[in-house]
Order: structure tokens, then sequence, then C-alpha cells
């Protein structure tokens, strides 16, 4: 209050009078602004006369409801103004239709239409600086510069404008360690992404965060990115244990807006274009030709493209279509072309064909606010539409989102809100059968470059195109969600509050496939369906509906008394999750017009499946502040989940933070440069009940038989039970966090530095080897172990130059490490999913290159590598290193304690994740640009078909640029090259390319760190008298660039889009580059 007082004084003295202000309204009258308000004039309705000056009065406070003497009032556009007294209290005569601004040292100004109102109150917010920012945190708030846990933020301005499918993709790169990365379904419109924070690993479960939107466990992606005010990651057991049982690997916490005094309307859009950032282009010309033939004959192979193919296909690419992409089969009604389009010599530039250059995606956004002082409501409504990149069928996504809220002070100690949330999905795409989503890329990177578009003197695509099959052959989802939350805030003495919020989420998915006939072309001209068309028709149906409930109660008190600073809380939850699947699926459709269960007449199948999981939990919370630099904050939570056999359901998870912020005490130096020194510690355990369902109940396996009928049909059969694992309880992740704090010149420049330490205990991993007499799989135990160091530094820099240039600089970095502690494998036996006791995560084993063979003499003084391949080596392919000096290649036992000469390559974690923030502003133009990045990620391609090229066997070996850089001898008609990057290709999938590709070599390894400019974006906002005149407060038009810059040496490949194993590199949809443009109105 000191400083509010202070102000005024100066400010009523500056006027002469501190009972009133003399305030010329531009009319050379001078108004008296006094305490108690003038009576307003009336107002006759005559069109003839000029409208009449309005008096308005009120009362200008902060958010805690204390007045602000000496705040300005002016009025927009003129010269007119008042001040307000001592009790915040001001009255000013204005023009009819008139919008006031009020405004106050270190509050933020506020803009305020009068319309016809007389009495006008005004609660300003203040202008935080980054000490005195408020923080979301678990069930509240806190200033950051008494946050004793590990939370980062990010702001909801710096995610709205950028042209992202979602909030995962908005998020890339601003909170360090949130790492967030394509799964397999890459760039796919709508796809989701996985994300982790600190790296946390499990050798089972999911280790994502818990997300909750204003309070509501809910997927990241269900919201739309224009609605969020803020976001909070909770990274430390201390932060994030008053959330228990879901919260083991961090917390999100959204806060989305709400309203406010005032009416508002503000819409803003954004449309844009996109192309791949990164996607392997197909080599042309003869040379993939040659490098089919070469890969067929160092096998002893026929070469597919011999001498009169060529000449056809040398007169194709002169002049395109002139020659026969592909010929009729000598004596059937057949084409002489493969599945995969070996033997075609078109150039018919058929990936320009199947793949568009760019598509498009828009984005819109209205919202309605505003309220009193006792009401205030929020509506948002936004709308997302993004197009694929297959020219052919629909593949398209779109999302509709509703956000209403509605909040209301009943009395002076109860408010009660209400929130409700939808969300509307619609997803269509080729389907590629048993094979999931992401395999149609597979496919169409199988495509040759010779490939005909279409049959000779036809429309219909090719088989090996696949249009036609993806045609026919369709998924579409469709998904509806509502979320409803009541909220009621009771506050009978001061200080003392008591919240409780029910939340209820349904959930409802409908997953429609079909696959239809389609047709080809026969070399006589004959029209027919596709053979395997006719017998694979189908049409399948998933209807997906999940519930969930949760009533929260939680009751808070705070007091201060002296230098005693308390708040205390405790609080009880409850959760009850509902989930069930039907599935139908039937063969043999009787009409494509008509695709359904009921007009089919092959083999159908029924099923379904029912989940249920609940959790019950207490919790509390004691912070405690001495003299503003002692912190504390102690958590206790008690959670139960049905999960677990009844007698293990429940545990207790304790947590404990401190501060000490060293910047307060008086021996600390006040040169005016650091202004904040702040350093922390917490330790934390948290129990994680993300584990399957029902592992402890015993279940039977019901079948029918195909050894036994009855009349007609196949008996049932009731299996053996399996061997439950009763004993499943808890994992548990304890957390030593260590933190610093600082902030330098008039807290312009901040930065903060964290270590830590995690141990994931008590994981769920196979039991311990049991005889195979047994006869059943082993139960699964609670004995693996994973600790995870890290660390991660994050800053800050923000200036002004002169009164119209603004910049800031954020950045982030971190990295981390997770060791495997303890794991059922008593041989340290190696493998795919197989751990070890000492391993990092990640590891890629292998064995080291010693060169290409370039002779027989070479191979035959050379150690035996018969092991990997017990055939005929030949010059080309690569040489081993003999790292154990025992005259042969091979792996050992295959263990950690005897692997032979396998030996660690490299690791998939990504290390050093970094990202940079650099924003501008000069009179009305903005700028910003945006930079994330790895800088230190291997990766193996192992046996990838895409990724061998040529080396790979007739459905798969394409030719890629860059695969041209094979050995070969001075037979080929491409010449010699000895000095090549991959080795002699045979076109066998397994076969002699075992030699070459069976294990990861460090020869192959690649490097797959990057740096990305993920987003830049320039803005310019119309002048407030232009924009005034078309009834808009503000305005901002836009142009935005998304992944524009991609710098890596990876091959072939978005170093952002790997995921899932060797096979299924080259599988996930390319990520999109976008350009854009949008508009930000304010009515």
């Amino acid at each position: 209050m000191f400083r509010i007082y202070a102000t005024a004084c100066l400010l009523a003295c500056s006027v002469g009078n501190v009972a009133f202000a003399e305030v010329n309204n531009g009319n050379g009258e001078d108004d008296r602004v006094a305490k108690k308000s003038a009576e307003r004039p009336s107002r006759k309705g005559n069109s003839n006369v000029a409208p009449v000056d309005i008096r308005v009065s009120g009362k200008v406070s902060d958010e805690n409801g204390e007045a602000l003497p000496g705040a300005t009032v002016t009025v927009v556009g003129s010269s007119i103004g008042a001040v307000t007294d001592i009790e915040g209290m001001y009255a000013i005569t204005v023009p009819d239709n008139a919008t006031l601004v009020f405004s106050f040292i270190g509050f933020q100004s506020q803009q305020v239409p009068v319309g016809n109102r007389s009495t006008i109150n005004v609660v300003l917010k203040a202008e935080l600086s980054g000490l005195d920012e408020v923080v979301v945190i678990g069930y509240g708030t806190q200033k950051k510069i008494n946050l004793t846990g590990a939370v980062s933020t990010a702001r909801g301005e710096d995610m709205a404008n950028r042209p992202v499918t979602n909030v995962q993709q908005a998020l890339q790169g601003l909170v360090s360690n949130l790492v967030i990365t394509p799964n397999l379904a890459g760039g796919e419109p709508g796809a989701d992404m996985a994300m982790t924070i600190r790296g946390l690993a499990s050798f089972e479960g999911s280790t994502a965060p818990f997300v909750l939107v204003d309070g509501v466990p809910m997927n990241i992606n269900d919201i739309d990115p224009n609605d969020i005010e803020s976001v909070s990651v909770l990274k430390d057991v201390a932060s994030t244990s008053i959330y228990g049982a879901r919260a083991a690997y961090g917390v999100i916490l959204i806060t989305t807006k709400r309203g406010t005094t005032g009416s508002r309307i503000s819409y803003s859009n954004n449309i844009g274009f996109s192309s791949p950032t990164i996607w392997p282009r197909l080599q042309g010309g003869m040379d993939w030709a040659h490098a089919l033939n070469d890969a067929n004959r160092n096998f002893g192979g026929t070469p597919p493209y011999p001498e009169e193919a060529l000449q056809r296909l040398q007169q194709n690419l002169l002049n395109p279509g002139s020659a026969p992409g592909m010929l009729p089969m000598p004596g059937a009604n057949d084409w002489n072309i493969l599945n995969t389009g070996t033997f075609g010599v078109a150039n018919d530039g058929i990936s320009d064909l199947i793949m568009r250059d760019r598509s498009m995606r828009t984005k819109h956004n209205i919202a309605i606010s505003g309220g009193s002082e006792t009401v205030n409501y929020y509506l948002s409504t936004g709308y997302y539409t993004e197009d694929g990149l297959l020219r052919f069928g629909d593949e398209s996504f779109s999302r509709l989102n509703v956000d209403a809220k509605v909040a209301a002070k009943v009395t002076p100690w109860m408010n009660i809100e209400f929130f409700t949330k939808y969300k509307s999905e619609n997803e269509d795409f080729p389907w590629n059968g048993d094979f999931g989503r992401a395999w149609y890329m597979n496919w169409i990177g199988k495509i040759k470059f010779g490939t005909p578009a279409k049959y000779p003197d036809s429309d219909i695509w090719t088989m090996q195109t696949r249009v036609e099959e993806w045609r026919q052959m369709r998924q579409r989802i469709q998904s509806n969600q509502i979320v409803l939350s009541p909220k009621i805030n009771i506050e009978p003495i001061k200080g003392w509050v008591t919240t409780a919020q029910f939340n209820f989420t349904a959930d409802q998915i409908e997953d429609t496939r079909t696959a239809k006939q389609w047709p080809w072309v026969r070399p006589n001209g004959e029209i027919a369906l596709e053979p395997q068309s006719r017998q694979a028709t189908r049409y399948e149906n998933d209807l997906i509906r999940n519930t969930y409930f949760s009533p929260n109660v939680y009751s808070s008190y705070s007091k201060t008394f002296g230098k005693h600073d308390f708040q205390a809380m405790v609080g009880y939850q409850h959760e009850i999750w509902n989930y069930s699947n039907l599935f139908a699926r039937s063969f043999f459709l009787l009409s494509d017009a008509v695709p359904s269960i009921s007009t089919s007449v092959g083999d159908q199948l029924v099923r379904d499946e029912i989940g249920h999981w609940s959790t019950q939990s207490v919790f509390s919370r004691l912070n405690y502040i001495f003299n503003r630099k002692y912190l504390l904050e102690v958590n206790v939570r008690q959670d139960g989940s049905s999960r677990f056999e009844p007698t293990r359901r429940r545990g207790v998870f304790p947590s404990a933070s401190a501060g000490w912020i060293i910047s307060e005490e008086g021996f600390f130096p006040s040169s005016g440069i650091m202004d904040l020194l702040k350093v922390r510690g917490s330790y934390g355990r948290l129990g994680n009940q993300d584990v399957d369902n029902y592992l402890y109940v015993p279940t039977l396996p019901i079948r029918q038989t195909n050894q036994w009928l009855f009349g007609n049909d196949r008996a049932w059969a009731v299996g053996a039970p399996n061997l439950n694992s009763v004993n499943l309880s808890w994992e548990t992740v304890a957390t030593t966090n260590l933190g610093l704090d600082v902030a330098l010149l008039n807290n312009q420049l901040d930065f903060t530095f964290e270590v830590y330490e995690t141990r994931t205990k008590d994981l769920v991993s196979p039991g311990r080897p049991l005889p195979a007499v047994l006869g059943t799989t082993v139960p699964k135990r609670n004995e693996g172990e994973i600790r995870t160091r890290g660390w991660e530094f994050e800053f800050g820099y923000k200036n002004t130059i002169g009164s119209d240039f603004q910049y800031q600089i954020r950045g982030q970095l971190a990295d981390y490490r997770s060791i495997v502690v303890n794991y059922t494998n008593p041989t340290g036996l190696l493998g795919d999913n197989i751990y070890y006791i000492g391993q990092d995560m990640g590891e890629i084993w292998g064995f080291r290159y010693d060169g290409h063979f370039q002779s027989q003499a070479e191979i035959n003084e050379g150690v035996n590598q018969s092991f990997i391949f017990p055939g005929i080596w030949r010059p080309g392919d690569f040489r081993y290193k003999d790292l154990n000096g025992d005259g042969k290649i091979d792996i050992g036992d295959n263990t950690v304690h005897n692997p032979g000469d396998l030996t660690i390559l490299g690791n998939t974690t990504p290390r050093y994740t970094y990202g940079l923030n650099l924003g501008a502003s000069w009179k009305n133009f903005d700028f910003s640009v945006f930079f994330q990045g790895v800088a230190k990620r291997d990766w193996s391609f192992g046996q990838s078909a895409v990724f061998r090229g040529p080396a790979a066997g007739p459905m798969h070996n394409n030719v890629l640029e860059g695969h041209m850089d094979y050995w070969r001898d001075e037979t080929s008609a491409l010449g010699a090259n000895f000095d090549a990057y991959f080795p002699r290709p045979y076109a066998q999938f397994f076969g002699e390319n075992q030699k070459n590709y069976a294990r990861p070599t460090d020869h192959l390894l690649q490097n797959a760190a990057y740096l990305r400019l993920k987003n830049l974006q320039v803005g310019y906002s119309i002048p407030k008298h232009i924009a005034k005149k078309a009834l808009l407060s503000n305005a901002r038009v836009y142009v935005s660039g998304e992944n524009l810059l991609t710098f890596t040496s990876l091959m072939f490949f978005d170093p952002e889009a790997l995921a899932g194993r060797w096979y299924r590199s080259g599988d996930a949809y390319p990520l999109s580059r976008t350009l854009s443009g949008g508009i930000n109105l304010n009515f």
C-alpha cells in the first residue's frame, strides 16, 4: 500500500490539489473531478439534437480489492481525463459512445466502452515482473519467486498464431526437457505426437505426462491452441506429487482464457499451404534401371531391364509417352510387370502424380467475452481443417472446438463457475488393410520411377500405383467429446477457501473401414475387377465409448502474521473411468454402394471389450515462508488404485522442497545488478498406476476348437488359466532436484539451472526364469529399476531501446541419460526389448566397419565372417573388425559379458535438446523467430528397405537420389565406383544382403542431430485510429512460416520424424513445411 499512496500523492500534487484535479474537457470548460459523482444529465430522444455528454463515475481497484489512488482515466482520442482520489474513486464527463482507458503505474492498462452506463468500476491487473509472475501449480497458484519445485511455463500468445495442427506442435521447444517427437504417424493430418518430461523411462508402461486442462484430465490435443492462456510444466516429484497416481512422469497444466470486465469480441484466422520438409526423391534417368540390373546380376539373377527395355526407357526420357511404358506378357492376357512396378519403363513423373507439392490448412477462432464485477463469461469456437499430401481420395482432417465458461459471485463469500468443452473430429484417409495406416507411405516408397501411371488408352490407374486400391479402401474416424465441470468456491472467512469441482468427460469414437472392389485393365482392353479385391471386400466398424467422472474437494487456509506466511491445504479426489468397445467385421460385400454388416455374406466376427479402473485419494500440502526468504513446502498423498490386488492397492507418497532467497539477506550486496539469487532443492516419491488392468486376476481363454465338431459347429473350449501377478503393486518414482534461479539488471535478464536424479523403481518387468516344464508364461513382477540423471538451463533477456523498439530473447538447453539399474536378465542377453544391468537406454549394438572388400584376395586373407553369412563373400561387401582377436567375426554368446565382436556404436536418445526464441517489436511491427533442435543423436536404419535402396527384394528395391553411391566394378554400365558409401547391392530382401545389413555398423550409422528454423513470423498492427473507423479496438495481420529450414546430415529422412524400429524407417508420413498468413481482430 505504501507504493500506492506514494504514487497518489505525487500525482495529486502535480495537479495542484489533493481533493480534486482540474481537467480540460476539450471545450474550453473545466470539470472538477471530485469524490462525489455528479448527476447524470437526461437524454431525450431527438435525432436533430446533438448527443449529450454523459457523467460517468466509479472505482478503480486492484485484484485484491484495494483502491488505486492516482490512477488516470482518459477518453480515447481526446485530451479529456481524470485522476482517482485517495479511495480510488473518479468522476468524468465524456462524449456519447466514448471509450475510457484506465491506467496506473505497475498495472496493465484497460479499455472499457462506456455505452449507456453511468457507473463503471474497474479492476486492474498488476504488470508483473518475472519475479512476481503468478504460476499455476497443483490445485492453486503461486508467485514464481516462491516456487521451490521444478516448474517451467509457456505463454498462450507464443502458440496461438503458429500454423500448427495441435498444442503439442505449438509447445515443441518452448520448455526445457519437454521432449515432443512425432510417432509412427509422422506428419499425418491431425496426428498426435509422443511426449516425455525429462526423459523418464519405463520398460513396459507409458511415460507420457499427465495433462489437465482447467483442472480436467484431457488429451492435450483436444483443445484449440487459441484458447490457451498459460501452460505450466511440473517436472519434479515435489511439484507433481499433489496429483498422485497418474503424475509420476510429470504434469502439464493448461489454463484457458476466461471472461473479464467489459465486452470483447475477437476473431483470428490462419490460412496456410504445406509441403514436405524432407521427402526422398526417386532417382530418375537411366541410372535407376542400371542400378536394379546391377543388384540382380550380383546374386546371379536376370536383369529386369534388358537392352530393349533400356531403349524404350531412353525413348520415354526424351519424349514421354512415345514408347510403351509396360508390355503384355507373352502368351497371357496379363501385363509383364511386377506388382511393384519392376519392368516398367514409363516417364510419367509418378511421384508428382501421387503426391501433391502442397496441401492446404485453415484455422479460425472467434471468442466473445465480457462481464462485470459479479458475473463474467467466455465463449470460444475454433475450427481447423487440414488436407493431406495424397492427390487421390479425400485425405483430410477437421476439428471443431467449443469452449464456454461462466463465473458468478453469488455472495461476498461464495462464487460458482461452470465450463464445458466440446470437441468433434473427422478423419478420412486411405486404409491399408491389416497393416495399419502408416504403411501406405511404405507402399508409396516402393513405387519405381518407371511405373506407368495409367493403363494404355485408359483413365484407370495401374495396379502398381495403388491409387485405385486406396480410392476404394477407406478409413473414416469420427470422434466426439463433451466435458462438463461445475465448480464452487466458498470463503466464509478471509484466507479460508474451500473448492469443490466435479469433472465429467464422455468420448465416443466410431472407426469405420471399408474395402471395396477396384478395377484394372487387361492388355486386350477388358476392364476387370482386380482378383484380390473381389475376395477381400469387407466392412469393419469399431465403436468406442469412454466416460470419466471425478469429484475433487479441497480446502486451503492462508495466514500471514509478522514475518510468517502459512498456507495449508487438504483434499479428496475420486476417479472413475469406464471403457467399452464393440467391434464387428464382415467379408464379401453384396454391394459397394451400401457397405455394412448386413449387406455382406462372408465370415462375420463380432467381439466386445469392457474395461474399468478407479482411484481414490486424499492429499495435503503445507507451505511456509519466513521473512520472505526461507521457503518450505511439504506434500503427502495417499492413493488407492483398482489396478492392483486389493491388499496392495494403497500407497503413501510424500515429498518436500525448500528454498533460500539469498538476495533478501542483509549481507547480500545491493549493487543494483543482481535482483534475485535463489537456491532450492526437493525430494519426493510418487506411485505410478499406469500398468495393464487385471494383471492380478487369473483369466480363462475361451475359443472355438478346430479339432472337435458337434454337427456342423466347432466346439467351444476353455483353456487353463494363466499364472497371475498377485504381488504386483505400485511402480515408484523418486526424484532429487536442485535448482538455481537468478535475475539481473532490473529483472531484464533471468536464468534457471536445474540438476536432477530420478530413480524409477519397482518397474513392472518379466519375472525370474522358471523351467520350461511350467508350460505357461512367467508372471510379471515389480523388479525393474531405471536411474535418470540430467540437467536443464533456461534463460531470458528483454530490453527496450528508446520508446519504440523492444526485444526479447528466450532459450533453453537440456540433457539426460537413463541407465538400467535392475532388470531380470541373469545372463545379460542382448536383443530388442531386452535390457541388462548397466545399460544406457537407447544403445545401438553392432559391428565395426573395416572398409569394403576390393578383391577376392582380400576376402581370402581376411578373418572368417561366415557366422554373418555362410555363403560366398564378394568384392564390394563389408569387412568387419575382429575386436576380440579370435580370427572370426561373431556375436559370442550374444551377451554383455561375451558379445564377440559386437560393440556399442551409438545411442538413439536425443541429447542436448535446445530451443531459441527471438522477438522484437518496432512501432506497429513485430517479429519473432524460433529455432529448435537436437545436438547429438545416433540412428541406425538396420535392414530398412527404404534405406537400402537397390539392395532389397523386388518388392522394396527402389532407388532414391543418394543410393547411386554403391560399390560396383568396371562391368557395370555406370562404371566402377570402388570408393563407395553403400556396399555391393543384391536384389534380395534377406539372402546375400545379410552380409552387409544383418547388424548395424558404424559405417552406416547416421547422425540424426539437427537444427531447424521452427517458426518465423512478421506482423503489423493497424494504427488504432484507422482500426477504430472499422469498429475495431485493434487489428493485426501477419505472415508465418513453420519448419522453414533444416540443417542435418541425416540421409533421406527427416531427423525429427524418426520413430519405431528400423523396419518402420521411411514409413512415417512426412512432416510439413507451412507458409501461412492470418489476421487478429478485436472489437
